[in-house]
Protein backbone atom coordinates (compact mmCIF):
# COMPACT_ATOMS: atom_id res chain seq x y z
CA UNK A 1 0.00 0.00 0.00
CA UNK A 2 2.90 2.43 1.00
CA UNK A 3 4.41 1.61 -2.79
CA UNK A 4 1.12 2.62 -4.61
CA UNK A 5 0.98 5.41 -2.22
CA UNK A 6 4.24 6.95 -3.21
CA UNK A 7 3.34 6.07 -6.98
CA UNK A 8 -0.36 7.68 -6.85
CA UNK A 9 2.02 11.28 -5.28
CA UNK A 10 4.35 11.39 -7.55
CA UNK A 11 3.56 13.73 -10.18
CA UNK A 12 6.56 12.19 -12.82
CA UNK A 13 5.61 8.91 -12.15
CA UNK A 14 1.88 9.41 -12.70
CA UNK A 15 3.01 11.09 -16.33
CA UNK A 16 4.70 8.21 -17.24
CA UNK A 17 2.13 5.80 -16.10
CA UNK A 18 -0.52 7.57 -18.38
CA UNK A 19 1.97 7.97 -21.78
CA UNK A 20 2.77 4.15 -21.15
CA UNK A 21 -0.50 3.46 -20.80
CA UNK A 22 -1.29 5.56 -23.84
CA UNK A 23 1.27 4.25 -26.11
CA UNK A 24 0.35 0.42 -25.18
CA UNK A 25 -3.50 1.07 -25.67
CA UNK A 26 -2.89 2.63 -28.94
CA UNK A 27 -0.53 -0.51 -29.98
CA UNK A 28 -2.85 -2.91 -29.02
CA UNK A 29 -6.59 -1.46 -29.96
CA UNK A 30 -6.08 1.01 -32.62
CA UNK A 31 -3.35 -1.38 -34.64
CA UNK A 32 -2.45 -4.66 -33.50
CA UNK A 33 -5.97 -5.65 -32.75
CA UNK A 34 -8.52 -2.86 -33.49
CA UNK A 35 -12.09 -2.22 -32.03
CA UNK A 36 -15.06 -2.30 -34.31
CA UNK A 37 -17.31 0.98 -34.23
CA UNK A 38 -19.36 -0.97 -31.26
CA UNK A 39 -16.31 -2.19 -29.39
CA UNK A 40 -15.60 1.14 -29.18
CA UNK A 41 -18.71 2.15 -27.61
CA UNK A 42 -18.48 -0.49 -25.25
CA UNK A 43 -15.02 0.91 -24.15
CA UNK A 44 -17.04 4.04 -23.26
CA UNK A 45 -18.20 1.78 -19.82
CA UNK A 46 -14.52 1.10 -19.26
CA UNK A 47 -13.00 4.24 -19.32
CA UNK A 48 -16.16 6.26 -17.31
CA UNK A 49 -15.63 3.16 -14.87
CA UNK A 50 -11.99 4.51 -14.18
CA UNK A 51 -12.79 7.92 -14.20
CA UNK A 52 -15.59 6.85 -11.38
CA UNK A 53 -12.95 5.10 -9.12
CA UNK A 54 -10.64 8.14 -9.25
CA UNK A 55 -13.44 10.34 -8.11
CA UNK A 56 -14.76 8.15 -5.76
CA UNK A 57 -11.19 8.35 -4.58
CA UNK A 58 -10.95 11.83 -4.54
CA UNK A 59 -14.60 12.40 -2.38
CA UNK A 60 -12.65 9.66 0.29
CA UNK A 61 -9.73 12.20 0.55
CA UNK A 62 -11.90 15.51 1.01
CA UNK A 63 -13.92 13.71 3.39
CA UNK A 64 -10.99 12.61 5.48
CA UNK A 65 -9.53 16.22 5.08
CA UNK A 66 -13.19 17.77 6.27
CA UNK A 67 -11.92 15.16 8.95
CA UNK A 68 -8.87 16.51 10.06
CA UNK A 69 -9.86 20.20 9.83
CA UNK A 70 -12.84 18.81 12.61
CA UNK A 71 -10.43 17.57 14.54
CA UNK A 72 -8.23 20.70 15.02
CA UNK A 73 -11.49 22.42 15.50
CA UNK A 74 -12.56 20.05 18.77
CA UNK A 75 -9.02 19.66 19.91
CA UNK A 76 -8.72 24.22 20.13
CA UNK A 77 -12.20 24.05 21.51
CA UNK A 78 -11.68 20.91 24.01
CA UNK A 79 -8.06 22.66 25.01
CA UNK A 80 -9.33 26.38 25.93
CA UNK A 81 -12.15 25.05 27.91
CA UNK A 82 -9.62 22.49 29.84
CA UNK A 83 -7.57 25.86 30.40
CA UNK A 84 -11.02 27.61 31.26
CA UNK A 85 -11.43 24.85 34.13
CA UNK A 86 -8.40 25.18 35.36
CA UNK A 87 -8.28 28.87 35.85
CA UNK A 88 -11.77 28.78 37.29
CA UNK A 89 -10.28 26.71 39.93
CA UNK A 90 -6.94 28.75 40.10
CA UNK A 91 -8.51 32.27 41.23
CA UNK A 92 -10.81 30.53 43.58
CA UNK A 93 -8.37 28.77 45.27
CA UNK A 94 -6.58 31.96 45.42
CA UNK A 95 -10.02 34.30 46.55
CA UNK A 96 -10.73 31.27 48.91
CA UNK A 97 -8.25 30.20 50.37
CA UNK A 98 -5.80 33.18 50.90
CA UNK A 99 -7.33 36.58 50.31
CA UNK A 100 -10.57 34.93 52.09
CA UNK A 101 -8.84 32.58 54.82
CA UNK A 102 -9.99 34.33 58.10
CA UNK A 103 -13.61 34.13 56.72
CA UNK A 104 -15.56 31.63 58.10
CA UNK A 105 -18.06 31.65 55.37
CA UNK A 106 -15.89 31.07 52.80
CA UNK A 107 -14.02 28.24 54.80
CA UNK A 108 -16.18 25.42 53.26
CA UNK A 109 -15.66 26.74 49.36
CA UNK A 110 -12.28 26.81 50.30
CA UNK A 111 -12.09 23.03 51.04
CA UNK A 112 -14.28 22.69 48.25
CA UNK A 113 -12.45 24.24 45.79
CA UNK A 114 -8.74 22.47 46.98
CA UNK A 115 -10.02 18.97 46.78
CA UNK A 116 -11.80 19.58 42.64
CA UNK A 117 -8.54 21.66 41.94
CA UNK A 118 -6.64 18.29 42.95
CA UNK A 119 -8.95 16.08 41.62
CA UNK A 120 -9.05 17.91 38.17
CA UNK A 121 -4.80 18.78 37.89
CA UNK A 122 -4.60 14.70 38.85
CA UNK A 123 -6.79 13.90 36.39
CA UNK A 124 -5.23 16.42 33.21
CA UNK A 125 -1.30 14.98 34.31
CA UNK A 126 -2.17 10.98 34.20
CA UNK A 127 -3.96 10.95 31.46
CA UNK A 128 -3.55 11.76 27.62
CA UNK A 129 -5.43 14.10 25.97
CA UNK A 130 -8.37 15.22 25.85
CA UNK A 131 -8.20 14.08 29.31
CA UNK A 132 -11.93 12.26 30.84
CA UNK A 133 -12.52 15.16 33.01
CA UNK A 134 -15.30 13.38 35.48
CA UNK A 135 -18.78 14.32 35.00
CA UNK A 136 -19.62 14.70 38.32
CA UNK A 137 -16.48 17.20 39.12
CA UNK A 138 -18.37 19.53 40.23
CA UNK A 139 -20.27 17.37 42.86
CA UNK A 140 -21.27 19.14 46.50
CA UNK A 141 -20.55 22.66 44.46
CA UNK A 142 -25.04 23.37 44.87
CA UNK A 143 -24.82 23.22 48.65
CA UNK A 144 -22.00 25.59 49.30
CA UNK A 145 -23.61 29.14 49.75
CA UNK A 146 -20.67 31.07 51.27
CA UNK A 147 -17.98 33.28 48.67
CA UNK A 148 -19.81 32.02 45.44
CA UNK A 149 -23.24 32.76 43.48
CA UNK A 150 -25.42 31.40 41.45
CA UNK A 151 -23.93 32.58 37.94
CA UNK A 152 -20.50 31.61 39.11
CA UNK A 153 -21.73 27.93 39.77
CA UNK A 154 -23.13 28.24 35.94
CA UNK A 155 -20.02 29.30 34.32
CA UNK A 156 -17.91 26.54 35.80
CA UNK A 157 -21.03 24.43 35.20
CA UNK A 158 -21.31 25.67 31.55
CA UNK A 159 -17.50 25.04 30.93
CA UNK A 160 -17.30 21.26 32.23
CA UNK A 161 -20.18 20.64 29.90
CA UNK A 162 -18.47 22.28 26.80
CA UNK A 163 -15.34 20.51 27.35
CA UNK A 164 -17.49 17.14 28.18
CA UNK A 165 -19.20 18.10 24.50
CA UNK A 166 -15.80 19.21 22.63
CA UNK A 167 -13.97 16.15 24.12
CA UNK A 168 -16.81 13.61 22.71
CA UNK A 169 -16.77 15.19 19.51
CA UNK A 170 -12.73 15.35 19.18
CA UNK A 171 -12.91 11.43 20.15
CA UNK A 172 -15.66 11.09 17.29
CA UNK A 173 -13.31 13.33 14.92
CA UNK A 174 -10.12 10.96 15.66
CA UNK A 175 -12.38 8.19 14.53
CA UNK A 176 -13.74 9.52 11.46
CA UNK A 177 -9.97 11.01 10.27
CA UNK A 178 -8.75 6.81 10.46
CA UNK A 179 -7.54 5.92 7.02
CA UNK A 180 -9.06 2.56 6.67
CA UNK A 181 -7.67 -0.02 4.32
CA UNK A 182 -10.24 0.46 1.67
CA UNK A 183 -9.65 4.55 1.96
CA UNK A 184 -6.06 4.25 1.49
CA UNK A 185 -6.88 1.89 -1.58
CA UNK A 186 -9.22 4.06 -3.31
CA UNK A 187 -6.95 7.64 -2.19
CA UNK A 188 -3.86 6.03 -3.57
CA UNK A 189 -5.50 4.26 -6.82
CA UNK A 190 -7.44 7.95 -7.75
CA UNK A 191 -4.57 9.00 -10.22
CA UNK A 192 -3.91 6.21 -11.63
CA UNK A 193 -7.05 5.56 -12.85
CA UNK A 194 -7.78 9.06 -14.12
CA UNK A 195 -4.49 8.82 -15.88
CA UNK A 196 -5.86 5.49 -17.74
CA UNK A 197 -8.90 6.79 -18.04
CA UNK A 198 -7.66 10.00 -19.95
CA UNK A 199 -5.15 7.18 -22.45
CA UNK A 200 -8.31 5.13 -23.06
CA UNK A 201 -10.41 8.00 -23.99
CA UNK A 202 -7.62 9.08 -26.22
CA UNK A 203 -7.15 5.51 -27.63
CA UNK A 204 -10.96 5.80 -28.48
CA UNK A 205 -10.64 9.48 -30.25
CA UNK A 206 -7.96 7.84 -32.16
CA UNK A 207 -9.79 4.60 -32.81
CA UNK A 208 -12.91 5.59 -33.93
CA UNK A 209 -11.19 8.87 -35.88
CA UNK A 210 -9.06 5.45 -38.18
CA UNK A 211 -12.41 3.90 -38.27
CA UNK A 212 -14.01 7.18 -40.10
CA UNK A 213 -11.72 7.75 -42.44
CA UNK A 214 -11.56 4.01 -43.69
CA UNK A 215 -14.87 4.13 -44.42
CA UNK A 216 -14.09 7.54 -47.20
Amino acid sequence: MERLLELSTNPVMIGAAFFFALIVLHYVLVFKFPLTAVQWKLAEYVWVAFALISVVGVFEEARLLRSDNALEEYREVAEEKSRALENWFDVYTIYACEENADKPEVSGLCQWVKGKNSDLRLVLANEDFPADIPTNLLLGLDEITGGIGEMDKQIIGGYLRAYTSARLAYLDAVAGSRYSTFSALLISLAPLMIALAIALKFTKVTGEYRLLRNKK
